[in-house]
């Protein structure tokens, strides 16, 4: 279609004739009113002429989280304290309530606690005004951390130390380029290629498992992939809960017999509600008596035959009840395993995950329920476990025994064993 383009090509033409007339003093005999109206077209034409495509805003935006340069200089060789090293974390900006934040948050907590010198990086902030806003809505609704937080944006950091941590694919793109620090690490909790469809996003993603980064990964699945698919050198650690609310201390209400506790964040792809939703429906269509409570994400009014309670995000002490009361679990994470489902064993639920490597991988056979990815197989487990009491018994106690021994100070011990382990390596080899 050239119609378009020849237009604005001559409305470019009649206005700069307009403006060259302006620039040599042709418009003085013109009428203000013409005068003011020229003026308003050439403020449009050249406003139009500013914007950019959708592709090009698109473009703009990849390249604000992955071109960054070299900061230059050499890592501090000369000291290092392995009892209280100099550990830098770059995240993503954050909202209360985000789990994988939760999950560093947790990690760096300790190590602070532990005598290391922690600090966060805020990549390209978009809810978090300053540091000290950030700080704040850690202590509030994170975990306790009295450590440096900065923003930033645009430019590579100028700041160096021992450790250097990378927490998502577009953090790595500044620490690749940050080179001040003896030793760089991948804080890894899952595979985030899967995220996107094959294009330039998931490329740019797998591409940072090809940086020279030592990977933490939350899983033996994520290590093995790390170390086998990519070359890294990577550790497991294991994702765990928190004991003193995910637990069979309370004193809870009687457990229901037919109540099914759901995990519908629908608007995370990895998290197959769909399937989920699909199989409950088969449920009904077989005459099988049950309830559902949805939780994760408020659903709205549902179409559905069944009963059901939309409970939306809850409270971690409100999360608790909730596993303590319900019959079966159910949740599923196409990626990495979640943790949800150790919250629930900590509580004696009997959980249903998928049949996939990414699970079986984690979690033996007397500790949960697989289910193959289908409607008809999902739905076939959970009748399963609503009509077999024994069953449910099998699954509670063995989950409770896989949980039993989880912390999160454990696994944040190993974590910091792994850096200061990597950190030692790589400072004798830089005084070489």
């Amino acid at each position: 279609m050239l119609a378009p383009r020849t237009t604005l090509f001559n409305q470019g033409a009649h206005f700069r004739q307009f403006e060259s007339a302006q620039n040599h003093g042709e418009s003085r005999g013109m009428s203000a009113l013409n005068a003011s109206w020229i003026s308003r077209k050439l403020a449009r034409f050249w406003k139009l002429k500013a914007q950019k495509s959708a592709l090009e805003k698109q473009v703009d935006h990849l390249r604000s989280f992955v071109s960054y340069q070299s900061s230059g200089g050499r890592p501090p060789f000369y000291s290092t304290d392995m009892s209280r090293l100099r550990i830098t974390w770059v995240i993503p900006d954050f909202l209360p309530g985000a789990g994988g934040h939760m999950t560093i948050f947790r990690i760096a907590s300790y190590l602070e606690r532990a005598g290391h010198d922690v600090r966060f990086l805020i990549q390209n902030p978009s809810v978090h005004k300053s540091g000290a806003d950030a700080l704040d809505t850690i202590n509030e609704h994170f975990q306790p951390f009295s450590g440096a937080v900065e923003l930033f944006q645009g430019v590579t950091p100028d700041v160096e130390g021992d450790a250097l941590i990378a927490t998502d694919r577009f953090t790595c793109y500044p620490v690749r380029a940050m080179d001040r620090f003896i030793r760089k690490f991948y804080f890894v909790q899952d595979y985030e290629p899967s995220f996107y469809p094959v294009g330039s996003e998931s490329l740019l993603t797998e591409a940072t498992y090809h940086f020279d980064f030592d990977c933490l990964c939350a899983g033996d699945w994520l290590h093995k992939r790390m170390s086998e698919q990519f070359g890294r050198w990577s550790m497991s650690w294991p994702l765990a809960y928190d004991r003193a609310i995910y637990n069979m201390d309370s004193v809870p209400a009687p457990r229901h017999r037919k109540r099914i506790a759901l995990y519908a964040r629908y608007v995370t792809p990895r998290r197959a509600v769909e399937l989920a939703f699909m199989a409950l429906e088969i449920l009904q269509s077989r005459n099988v008596d049950f309830e559902v409570d949805f939780f994760g994400w408020r659903l709205g009014k549902l179409n559905v035959k069944f009963p059901y309670r939309d409970l939306g995000i809850l409270k971690a002490e409100e999360l608790a009840d909730l596993y303590r009361e319900a019959t079966v679990g159910v949740v599923f994470s196409a990626t990495n395993h979640s943790l949800v489902n150790k919250e629930m064993m900590a509580c004696g639920l009997p959980v249903i995950d998928l049949n996939l490597d990414t699970v079986r991988s984690i979690f033996p056979d007397d500790a949960m329920a697989f289910a193959e990815p289908t409607p008809e197989g999902i739905a076939d487990q959970i009748q399963r476990l609503l009509q077999q009491p024994d069953e449910r018994d099998r699954l509670r106690m063995g989950g409770l025994s896989y949980v039993k021994d989880l912390s999160w100070e454990k696994s944040a011990r190993v974590v910091e064993s792994a850096i200061q382990a990597r950190v030692g390596q790589a400072r004798e080899r830089g005084r070489e």
